[in-house]
């Protein structure tokens, strides 16, 4: 038997694939150790993973994962998860095997080619050598297109400064004349050297000074002098030291010792020839977002600066050839200058504004609001160069949207894009650019916004807290402008609808005892209370029972409460612990059940869906009354339809703010005033479920709030069926109740004893007697009409306190006098 020897294939170098750093073009080099240890441990952990852990693996997604994949930027068909190989299938397997033995042996290939070419070659040197060299390439490469760039912008001045001396026109004055005035310029200075000119033998102090007189003389001569004769005010403010022109625009923002400004200029002339042209040594241009907010990475690039500079200074040098060739007229370049900067600066704040709007969608704004974003455009044609537009809220506008105006306090040429708004059904804050104006801000209602500023001063802090938002270069917040412009509308809004209220096609359609006012973006809901007493109707001072506040994210209604209200607070939220009959009800029930025990008689239930049905009918009306016009009509006919829209939900906001105000007066009004009077926390569901009709009045529907007087233990025999004698227990019970009863003459408070039984303190009570208890008041008491907080105990001192005098449109409505006369009936009723 013959044994062959087997030679081990020789590992030779291979080429290797390279890779180059996108900065500054070297190779991406890295230690052999670590190349080795890299693609080893790879290995071992694919070989690990396969045999104990878990594999990240492809497979295609399905439909329900589309969003996801929006979320993540992932691809549109593959989707990354863990797998084991044992739950793989066999193709899987197979493929996940082949596929990692693949990658792995192709890096096993390239260390061990890189270990040859080490111990073969020169593989260090010839690495640092081609590094340099790539370096050296793409430095010089660099450094090629920026002059390339340079000679492109002064390659259209090389040619006419060269004053070749074969131009026609020159041979023609020569002949002709006996005289070549176009003296070529290299001649010149050939013949005319600095060293031997008399500007050699000045001081630097002289040349400062020509320098100086050189510069103001083209600004005294220029525009700058032309606008102070004609008493016109300049876009720039000029600073002249030495040879060199400041130019700025703009407010300042102090960084440090140092103030900056939006727009900032350097110039100067390098020449005493008159006229001499201005050569621009540097322009900046600067907006920024407001601090805490992002830029969105959209400040400046180098380049970009360096285009701006070459722009703004090809402008100037054309306003100046223009005006060369038109003999006698005076130049503009100053304006140019301006317009180019200015211009660029617009657009520059339009996409960070836009950016930061897009950006609203994704944060405290894209919960229950209704943002739509219509991203930065800009128009080749007319003085609008550019808009951004965000809408939010609804509005009904079947029969045409509210007109969009600017919210200017000048006297400004208005442009002609305005009036309608891009999104349907939304009002609209639309964010400006104006060539030679700046930025604009329009907004659904403008007009009745600016009819508003004279009256109250707090809607022009608001304007100018937009504006300010819009196009301060060092503030810019689309989410300060966006908050600016809800408050703006919530105002507007409620005063249209309670002009629609109180005044709707000349009607009064509120009861007369209802006052509604608007007090910075809420409706402050008033009444009149009134009561019976000696047979006569006795009225207390008008108090604020709520408030309806706009929610500036969604521009709906929701009631609010006095701090001291607890008791209708929890109520209006159906807690539990707002009525102890209830909570014990509930406590008994298991936990499925607890729901379900309130019940829909309850007192919470009912107010719960009392104020919940006058949110919903508000934000109907305010729906429709948008922010109270003017409007852009379809036709002759939409101006009436929307009026009887206005007016249908007039009539359900109307039935809701009765059976609101009458529940407040029992629950928020009745319970503080008898905590004050009697010292106990009265609560409702003692006294059963609502009264019905008695004595020609209808209540409110409400079980009556009040609190237990007298109870005891009945004890009762009885026999069963089957002979046994048995003995029950019922608890009876004498309570205080107050209810009301609403109607279009107005809300009186009515006094209740009520005899009640119930089985045990979890069950319902069984209402057996009821009363009414007449409200007496002492003739001989004067009546306080102006509490003071000295004059009142502890107890009313605190109420007082959280009750604060409400200053509104008509009268101060304090609920402290209301709270302590409505205390004083009810104590003289309790010991009645």
């Amino acid at each position: 038997m013959s044994t062959t020897n087997s030679k081990k294939p020789r590992v030779e170098p291979r080429p290797l694939q390279l890779s180059l750093n996108p900065e500054d073009g070297s190779l991406l080099t890295a230690p052999l150790s670590r190349v080795l240890i890299a693609a080893t441990d790879g290995l071992y952990t694919d070989l690990y993973n396969m045999g104990h852990g878990e594999l990240e693996v492809n497979t295609t997604k399905n439909a329900e994962d589309d969003a996801d994949n929006a979320d993540n930027n992932t691809s549109g068909g593959v989707k990354k998860v863990k797998m084991k190989m044992s739950g793989m299938s066999f193709t899987k397997r197979r493929h996940e095997l082949s596929t990692r033995l693949a990658i792995h042996g192709k890096a096993i290939t390239h260390v061990a080619a890189l270990t040859a070419a080490l111990h073969s070659t020169e593989l260090a040197q010839a690495t640092v050598v081609s590094t340099k060299a790539l370096q050296h390439a793409r430095t010089a490469w660099v450094q090629a297109d920026e002059a390339q760039d340079a000679l492109y912008f002064f390659h259209a001045q090389l040619f006419p400064a060269r004053q070749a001396p074969h131009d026609v026109y020159g041979a023609l004055d020569l002949l002709k004349q006996g005289q070549w005035k176009d003296l070529p310029s290299d001649l010149r200075l050939v013949m005319d050297r600095y060293e031997t000119s008399k500007e050699n033998f000045w001081s630097s102090q002289e040349v400062e000074e020509r320098w100086h007189m050189a510069v103001r003389d083209k600004l005294i001569r220029g525009e700058v002098g032309k606008m102070k004769r004609l008493n016109t005010k300049s876009l720039w403010k000029v600073f002249l030291s030495g040879g060199i022109a400041k130019l700025t625009h703009g407010n300042p923002k102090q960084i440090g010792s140092k103030a900056v400004y939006p727009l900032e200029a350097y110039l100067t002339v390098l020449s005493t020839a008159v006229p001499a042209r201005w050569s621009l040594l540097s322009i900046e241009v600067r907006a920024q977002a407001k601090t805490g907010e992002p830029n969105h990475q959209l400040d400046t690039t180098i380049r970009q600066r360096y285009d701006l500079h070459r722009i703004c200074a090809k402008a100037m040098t054309m306003e100046e050839e223009r005006a060369k060739k038109n003999e006698g007229s005076i130049s503009h370049p100053l304006d140019c200058l301006f317009q180019v900067a200015h211009n660029f600066s617009l657009s520059w704040k339009l996409e960070i504004l836009s950016a930061q709007a897009q950006a609203l969608r994704k944060g405290v704004w894209s919960t229950k609001s209704t943002l739509v974003v219509t991203p930065v455009e800009f128009f080749n044609e007319g003085n609008v160069l550019g808009v951004v537009s965000i809408s939010f809220w609804n509005v009904d506008d079947r029969y045409g949207p509210p007109r969009m105006s600017f919210l200017d306090q000048d006297n400004v040429t208005k442009p002609n894009k305005e009036g309608k708004p891009p999104a349907s059904n939304q009002l609209t804050l639309s964010i400006q650019a104006i060539e030679n104006h700046g930025i604009k801000v329009s907004l659904s209602g403008g007009e009745k916004i600016l009819d508003r500023l004279k009256d109250n001063p707090t809607t022009g802090l608001t304007v100018d807290r937009l504006l300010d938002a819009a196009s301060n270069p060092f503030a810019l917040s689309s989410s300060n402008a966006l908050l600016a412009a809800t408050t703006l509308c919530a105002e507007q809004r409620c005063h249209a609808m309670v002009e629609a209220l109180q005044s709707s096609n000349g009607e009064r359609l509120l009861p007369p005892w209802i006052n509604l006012s608007v007090e910075k973006g809420s409706i402050a809901v008033a009444a009149q209370v009134s009561y019976f007493s000696n047979e006569t109707i006795q009225h207390l001072p008008k108090v604020v029972l709520f408030r309806l506040a706009c929610d500036a994210r969604t521009g709906m209604f929701v009631s609010t409460f006095c701090r001291s209200a607890k008791l209708l607070r929890l109520l209006a939220s159906n807690d539990a612990t707002a009525s102890q009959s209830v909570a014990l009800r509930m406590a008994k029930l298991s936990q499925n059940r607890r729901r379900a025990a309130a019940g829909a008689s309850s007192s919470g239930r009912i107010v719960r869906d009392a104020f919940g049905g006058l949110s919903r009918s508000m934000n109907v009306l305010g729906t429709r009354c948008g922010v109270g016009g003017p409007w852009l009509d379809k036709d002759n006919m939409s101006g009436s339809l929307r009026s009887r829209a206005i007016q249908q939900a007039c009539a359900d906001a109307n039935n809701s703010l009765i059976t609101c105000c009458g529940m407040t007066a029992v629950y928020g009004l009745g319970a503080i005033a008898t905590g004050v009077a009697t010292g106990i926390s009265a609560e409702p569901d003692l006294s059963g479920g609502p009264i019905e009709k008695m004595e020609d009045k209808t209540f409110l529907q409400i079980p009556p709030l009040g609190f237990v007087m007298d109870q005891h233990v009945v004890y009762n025999n009885y026999v069963t069926k089957v002979g046994e004698m048995r003995q029950s227990s019922l608890i009876e019970r004498n309570s205080f109740a107050l209810s009301c009863s609403t109607d279009k003459t107005g809300l009186l408070l009515h006094a209740f004893d009520i005899s009640t039984t119930l089985d045990s303190p979890s069950s319902f009570p069984e209402r057996k007697n009821i009363s009414v208890i007449h409200f007496c008041r002492d003739d001989n008491k004067p009546i306080e009409t102006d509490i003071s907080v000295d004059d009142l105990s502890s107890k009313k001192r605190k109420l007082d306190e959280n009750f604060p005098p409400v200053e509104t449109q008509d009268s101060k409505f304090s609920m402290g006098s209301a709270m302590v006369q409505l205390a004083d009936i009810i104590a003289n009723a309790v010991d009645s």
